[in-house]
């Protein structure tokens, strides 16, 4: 008889974790992981280690496409992020009589775009395997809170990103088993600018 492979899919986050488990105080739970077992109290799937607070307070979560085909996300310490523009110039002919204020070198074909480079040392030696996942992925999305006046957000959008093509840094940093994982991507849409 053949085995079949099968995927199994737990769900590790807090939001769904609080649902099937209401009586943890998940303010102060640091890190966890869950194991799946069958009816003979075999371990048949396990998740990863999950770490709260991962990184720092100004924190970046990106969801990507995994080699299975589901999404995966991780979190990034926003490193660094700016604004791009790009432009075509054109020059508009000067007038008889002579008027400066009527002509000269003009912009057109403006686009913007927000260019992030964010990197975390969250990762240990044994995440490093899938983490390759995410720079050979063909889709991403920035988790993204909703402006809510001023009350704090709760509503989360998944905007489209891209990532640069880079070269995935393995080396180890100060620590026996740290690892600095960097990323860069730009937003997939460019920003709109109505005249």
């Amino acid at each position: 008889m053949a085995l079949e492979k099968l995927v199994y899919y737990i769900p590790e986050g807090v939001p769904n974790l609080q649902t099937l488990f209401p009586g943890v105080p998940w303010n102060d739970v640091t890190e966890w992981f869950l194991e799946a077992k069958d009816d003979a109290d075999n371990i048949v799937a396990t998740t990863r280690i999950n770490k709260t607070g991962c990184c720092c307070n100004d924190r970046i979560r990106i969801h990507f496409i995994n080699s299975l085909g589901e999404v995966d996300s991780i979190n990034f310490g926003r490193a660094e992020e700016t604004h791009e523009t790009k432009s075509e110039s054109w020059e508009q002919a000067l007038r008889h009589p002579l008027d400066r204020t009527r002509g000269g070198l003009k912009r057109k074909t403006i686009t913007s775009n927000e260019a992030v480079e964010a990197e975390t040392k969250c990762y240990p030696e044994d995440d490093q395997y899938w983490i390759k996942e995410l720079y050979e992925t063909p889709m991403a999305w920035l988790e993204v809170n909703l402006p809510n006046g001023f009350l704090p957000s709760i509503t989360k959008q998944y905007i489209p990103i891209q990532i640069t093509d880079m070269k995935f840094p393995v080396k180890k940093v100060e620590k026996r088993y740290e690892y600095m994982v960097k990323i860069k991507f730009l937003m997939a849409n460019s920003n709109i600018l109505l005249r």
